[in-house]
């Protein structure tokens, strides 16, 4: 199968300038030098520290991992005496990577032999929470190490490949000491284990012991009240069930005998995935339920539930984010091949236990550290691997003499419990398909595993090497993805059914692995001077970032995300780079353009999740007595261990790099001024999102948003918003802030803006924002410390939105859009007549023409929902939205519902038969909303209604779900929080429906007649996109084409360089 998107040969990227941690020529540093270094940090303190710059034959690669779970947003730093640790500044330190099981990793290079001294920084915001106690000392060996350490804890473990054993080293540097239990380890170029339960494990340490010390006493508590649905299910099926195979039989029953065909709902597969997420990394532990239930029993209920989830996965009916979860469940379950459901499995160790050739406390470690020669058959669980895998360790730890044969044998059984707990390593999961594979996907693996082999213990690979492997990677996941696409036949026998649980567990471990190939690429892409070094080189130094980002989009497809974007991004971004030309202003936009589309792609994965997990989450925890700090990270942490993350990452650089080519200023003003106030961080600008001293004033910093939030939401006296991404300056959000005269930025560079206004935030600051550029300061003394609100109106001086009268309809009809009334129809309904009048004056001269259409006017909703005998439902939902709480989600039900009333009513079939007649019964038609409640004095309200575009009139049922949803907008959360924000009444609005005939337009603007940037009449401004204009009008994310136009001289100027500059454009 052929992968396109990268040629297979770069010119090399500039190298970083040497720093002093690489390999130098003995004549680079003759004699020393010495510094004293006394620095203070809270309860840090190192003094008279002296530093000697020595002639090293070569650099080792260090790689530092530690384990702990942090909040969201914070991060950890490795600081230490090398500049390659930022020589004790922590604002020039590494910043380390998190992975699952919130494991932190940092890779470094420093001079062999050296004695190094370090220690960990915890990063929230702009402070730095430095650990207790000395410094940690590290003798670097040759080659490369595993530097493993704890938070607070001097004891280091180092384990490295070069000369002298593996070690631990107490914070003297006294020595190795004797191993006393797992280590989590992880090649350097390829971890090839994934995250398994040992690298993720949370529970209990593994303690040996020669006599029975287990208990079977469960800590913990339970707390079902006000639970419902599925984590209700759970929480009472825990608190029954301390066995794995209980828990297991509780999540069976929901997901398969509680399911409708078998098939769960997405309330309860994501319930179950985060429960048995939990259990499988010893967050729940497991104990022994006193029954005797050998691990067939395991394999058996893991093989039922394997089913459903199947099901779900091959429905086309079930939501994307349905199948997301019941695919990435799949990790949680055990195998159930022929040999773990035969009646006696896994019985290899009772024959270990009993060897003779092994020493007596090792024998009865065995015994009652792990119980597997009992335990094993009568409980299984999770904790088994883990026992497991320390006694093999430690038995294979350098200086051990155990007999061969034991070790071996005891290797074996790992092995076997690794692939019961589907555990084993990628290259163990592609060879146990072989004799399942035809000579082509044969061929495929042998060209991935060759690959991969370059990478292995390589702690630097060359790029091409890992694009190389990732290409072939990505072949080998499509033909799975391929076999499995034909879905699972109801009466599959257990044979097919445990070859398809192979093929599909080994199609999602290939996107772990892609995930790897990615940090990995990134890691190196960074050495070579990131997006700086690769802005303003040769087109061949972009082909293998754009040739890996092609095989992400195409991984996030093989995922089940969105396949046709997917594709259509593939076929762009080959078609920039086989132009070239990168260095070029337009081409650079260009794909500056495409690479912004990837990162939605991203976000909307992203978005699914934090839709998802968070409130399941919270609920399940509350439930278990879970943690609150576990409960903080989940969602974080599925994100972060996602490939679409390490996607996200390099698409960010790359865009970076795209921006510099292309001279784009990093800092965009959409509403320029001067604003002063308090910076203040939020995710998003809703009610109830700042928390902030009454007549206060404030400046935001905003994460993310849509363009259709009202920027009086946040119920603050607003003078400034800074956006983290860029936006239409026309979008909703845009032109509110504009009637409202709050001050309003955005920056596409996360790591400028970070740099910027981090160190501002929570202070008063001053921003001064013109077409010149954006600036930000403290904020001078004699600032006043408040102001009225909304730039000098108070909230009772300010317009309040007045919704216009309106005739509503008795029954459901249609209006001709020539007759259609602001009244009767709306504004936007109105207008679109008013275009349609002029056009129809002007068509013999040579003017404008508008597409036919018809509307179904204010009434028509609410007629549906009486005919329906909903009526009363209906207004006891109208009122519960006018009151409901944003406290514990009370909004977000009372919408939900009164959308999905909506959404689900079913119009009159003669209605849809008269737009048929009026337009054409085979016409495909946009559906769109013109609500009463759209720009107005006080509510702007554009955007913030759906319209459905390319409604197909021949597909049945197409134009019926089209306008319940249109209908349905109307009672959106975000709607019903702008017209809170405004002062109107829910009951006072209504919705009336334009249908048009669909054009498919080259382009689609937007266009102000008088300048919003700076009121300037004589210039024309207008926002450009391609197609239908979604970047425009849909709240879409995305930079579109800029034109200001003179009216008197007919100049054109592109601001902020967005968009083709030789661009004719004759005023009329």
């Amino acid at each position: 199968m052929y992968c396109p998107g990268f040629r297979t040969q770069a010119a090399p990227l500039p190298s970083a300038s040497c720093d002093g941690s690489r390999t130098l020529a003995v004549s680079a540093f003759s004699g020393s030098s010495q510094r004293r270094i006394s620095c203070i940090h809270k309860r840090f303190k190192t003094c008279a520290r002296q530093n000697k710059l020595l002639c090293w034959a070569g650099t080792a690669s260090v790689r530092f991992s530690t384990q702990r779970e942090v909040s969201f947003g914070e991060s950890h730093k490795v600081v230490g005496g090398h500049p390659s640790l930022g020589d004790w500044d922590v604002s020039n330190a590494p910043q380390m990577q998190w992975n699952n099981g919130n494991v932190w990793t940092l890779e470094v290079q420093l001079p062999e032999g050296s004695d190094i001294e370090f220690k960990c920084v915890k990063i929230a915001n702009s402070n730095a929470e430095w650990e207790d106690g000395n410094n940690h000392q590290l003798k670097v060996p040759s080659g490369k190490a595993m530097v493993g350490f704890e938070w607070g804890k001097q004891d280091l473990s180092v384990n490295g490949d070069g000369e002298g054993p593996s070690q631990q080293q107490h914070a003297n540097g006294n020595g190795p000491l004797q191993q006393q239990g797992p280590q989590t380890q992880s090649g350097a170029g390829s971890p090839d284990s994934g995250r398994l339960p040992t690298e993720q494990w949370q529970g209990q340490e593994v303690a040996f012991m020669r006599s029975n010390e287990h208990s079977k006493d469960r800590r913990g508590s339970w707390h079902p009240e006000g639970l419902e649905g599925a984590a209700l299910h759970l929480v009472q099926g825990d608190e029954k069930n301390g066995s794995w195979l209980g828990k297991i039989q509780t999540v069976k029953e929901l997901l398969v005998d509680k399911a409708e065909r078998s098939r769960p709902d997405l309330d309860a597969l994501a319930c179950a995935y985060i429960y048995l997420q939990w259990i499988s990394t010893g967050a729940i532990p497991c104990v022994e339920g006193g029954g005797h239930f050998r691990p067939n029993r395991h394999a058996e209920l893991a093989k039922i539930i394997f089913r459903s989830l199947e099901w779900v996965i091959g429905d086309e009916t079930a939501s994307k984010e349905a199948a997301l979860v019941a695919r990435r469940m799949h990790t949680k379950l055990p195998s159930f091949t022929e040999a773990f459901t035969a009646s006696v499995p896994l019985t290899r160790i009772r024959d270990i236990a009993h060897r003779n050739d092994i020493p007596q406390d090792l024998k009865q470690e065995i015994k009652h550290t792990l119980q597997l020669q009992n335990k094993l058959h009568r409980n299984a669980g999770p904790e088994d691997l883990v026992a497991t895998e320390a006694v093999l360790q430690r038995i294979t730890a350098p200086g051990t003499d155990y007999s061969s044969a034991f070790v071996q044998e005891f290797k074996v059984f790992t092995a076997e419990l690794r692939d019961f707990f589907n555990a084993s390593s990628f290259a163990d999961m592609l060879a146990a398909l072989r004799e399942s594979l035809d000579e082509s996907a044969s061929q495929a693996v042998d060209k991935f595993l060759h690959a991969k082999g370059k990478l292995d213990g390589n702690a630097a690979p060359p790029l091409n090497d890992i694009v190389e492997a990732l290409h072939s990677l990505t072949t080998v996941r499509a033909n799975l993805a391929a076999g499995l696409s034909s879905g699972l036949r109801n009466d599959a026998p257990d044979g097919s059914m445990a070859m398809r649980q192979r093929w599909r567990l080994a199609e999602i471990r290939a996107e772990d692995y892609a995930f790897v190939l990615f940090s990995s690429f990134l890691n190196q892409l960074d050495h070579k001077g990131g997006a700086e070094g690769l802005a303003g080189q040769a087109d061949s130094a972009w082909d293998l970032p754009l040739g890996a980002i092609v095989l992400g989009v195409r991984q996030m497809g093989l995922s089940g995300w969105q396949s046709p974007e997917c594709m259509a991004l593939e076929n762009e971004l080959t078609a920039w780079q086989q132009a070239g030309e990168f260095n070029s202003h337009d081409t650079a936009l260009r794909l500056k353009a495409t690479l912004e589309r990837v990162q939605r792609l991203a976000h909307s994965y992203t978005d699914q999740l934090l839709a998802v997990y968070p409130d399941r989450v919270q609920a399940l925890g509350k439930g278990l007595a879970m943690d609150q700090e576990r409960l903080k990270v989940f969602t974080e942490a599925e994100v972060r261990a996602s490939l679409v993350f390490q996607l996200s990452k390099l698409c960010s650089l790359t865009l970076k790099a795209a921006r510099l080519a292309a001279g784009a200023a990093e800092w965009d003003a959409l509403v320029a001024g001067t604003a002063t106030g308090k910076l203040m961080e939020v995710q998003r600008i809703e009610a109830g999102a700042v928390q902030s001293e009454e007549g206060e004033d404030v400046v935001l910093l905003v994460h993310e948003a849509s363009g259709d939030e009202e920027v009086s939401a946040t119920g603050v006296p607003l003078k400034g918003v800074i956006l983290a991404h860029s936006l239409p300056h026309l979008s909703h959000l845009g032109v509110r802030a504009r009637q409202e005269k709050v001050v309003f930025v955005t920056c596409e560079d996360k790591d400028t803006m970070n740099a910027t206004l981090k160190p501002l935030i929570g202070q008063r600051i001053q921003v001064k924002a013109s077409l010149e550029g954006v600036t930000f300061a403290p904020a001078p003394d004699t600032m006043p410390s408040s102001s009225p609100f909304l730039n000098g109106a108070t909230r009772e001086s300010f317009p309040v939105a007045q919704p216009g009268n309106i005739d509503k309809v008795g029954k459901a009809s249609l209006v001709a859009l020539a007759k259609a009334t602001t009244a009767s129809c709306g504004a936007k309904a109105s207008a679109c007549a008013h275009l349609a009048k002029l056009a129809a004056k002007t068509k013999k001269k040579g003017g404008f023409g508008t597409a036919e259409g018809v509307c179904l006017p204010f009434g028509c909703m609410e007629a549906v929902i009486q005919e329906s005998g909903q009526g009363e439902q209906f207004q006891a939902l109208l009122n519960d939205i006018e009151e409901a709480s944003l406290e514990g989600g009370a909004l977000n039900k009372a919408c939900n519902k009164l959308q999905g009333l909506v959404s689900g009513l079913q119009p009159p079939a003669q209605l849809c038969k008269d737009i048929g007649k009026a337009l054409g019964s085979d016409a495909t038609v946009i559906v769109r909303s013109s609500a009463n409640v759209e720009d107005l004095a006080g509510m702007s309200g554009a955007g913030l209604y759906d319209s459905i575009p390319n409604v197909a009139l021949t597909t049945s049922g197409a134009f019926e779900a089209a306008l319940a949803s249109v209908w349905a907008s109307l009672y959106s959360r975000r709607a019903v929080l702008s017209r809170r924000a405004a002062g109107v009444k829910q009951a006072d609005a209504a919705m009336a429906v334009l249908v048009q005939k669909q054009l498919t337009p080259d382009l689609s603007f937007v266009l102000h007649t008088v300048s919003p940037l700076d009121g300037d009449k004589d210039i024309m401004y207008a926002e450009l996109a391609v197609g239908l204009g979604e970047t425009l009008a849909s709240g879409t994310r995305g930079s579109p084409w800029r034109l200001a136009v003179s009216k008197s001289s007919g100049g054109l100027h592109a601001p902020g360089l967005h968009g083709p500059t030789n661009t004719s454009i004759t005023c009329l």
